[in-house]
């Protein structure tokens, strides 16, 4: 479906440049995120193009930063979410039985506990770093995608290439990685890339709550410095909607992209929307 190919290019072009600017937000910034480089709150000019913030910070350089620290949040969280719901969902469907029944059971129990919530308050327990806020939020979310990934393992187990792999003699580690996984990658890549949107918009939420990584710019604790200071009030565009439109396209991109993509990996997705 040309329609689908443009968004998918489009939006992965999106998120490529997202990513460089992250890459190279030292040599991007014309300042240091936290140096004061100013006057405060002074509007944009040609040395601060998007001006500067209450602590006479340069805005545009603390949003390219900022870019860094929610791909970190996003990405991590989710390369730990799906190794561990890839891990618990292969082994789950494959073994069936009493092994299935006790990692369904755990889970039960885990999924009655609101996730973020519970993510607040490790949160607040640990004070953790931009890394172990990923990985919080990737074990946390790991443990929903157990489900998904199960449900198509369960099938695959039962499957002929699997019986007949199995009484060659081969032994289930070698059947789970060389016959039961590459069969889930394709899930396994579209749960990557929504989890990704996910985790980088409840990481951008931590920040405006207070709940981020002091050390560390993100756009969350701008949104939320310019909300508290005077950015709403004193109609300085410049200093709250960089951030907000940083995240909003962000999010889009990577929608449209995992949407593309799942068309693309499910020929019957795209036999129904013809």
């Amino acid at each position: 479906m040309p329609g689908r190919s443009v968004s998918f290019y489009i939006s992965l072009g999106v998120v490529f440049v997202y990513c460089a600017v992250a890459l190279f937000a030292p040599a991007i910034a014309p300042f240091d995120p936290f140096a004061i480089s100013g006057s405060p709150l002074a509007p944009p000019d040609a040395a601060h193009i998007l001006g500067t913030n209450d602590l006479a910070q340069d805005i545009f350089s603390r949003l390219v930063w900022g870019t860094r620290a929610t791909l970190i949040l996003g990405f991590l969280g989710a390369a730990i979410s799906v190794a561990l719901g890839t891990f618990g969902g292969i082994v789950s469907g494959y073994y069936g039985g009493r092994v299935d029944e006790a990692i369904m059971r755990f889970l039960d129990v885990m999924m009655t506990i609101p996730s973020f919530p519970l993510l607040l308050i490790l949160t607040i327990f640990f004070r953790p770093g931009i890394y172990m806020t990923a990985v919080l939020m990737g074990f946390l979310g790991g443990l929903q995608g157990v489900r998904i990934i199960r449900s198509q393992v369960l099938s695959l187990a039962v499957a002929d290439f699997v019986v007949g792999t199995k009484a060659l003699g081969a032994g289930d580690g070698y059947i789970m990685a060389r016959h039961i996984l590459p069969n889930v990658l394709p899930l396994v890549g579209v749960k990557f890339i929504f989890s990704a949107q996910h985790f980088m918009v409840v990481g951008i939420g931590l920040g405006f709550l207070g709940m981020g990584d002091p050390a560390v710019v993100d756009w969350g604790q701008m949104i939320q410095r310019a909300t508290q200071n005077g950015g709403i009030i004193l109609g300085l565009w410049w200093w709250l909607i960089p951030p907000g439109l940083a995240v909003t396209f962000l999010s889009l991109a990577l929608a449209w992209f995992g949407y593309a993509f799942e068309d693309r990996i499910n020929p019957r997705l795209q036999v129904m929307r013809v």
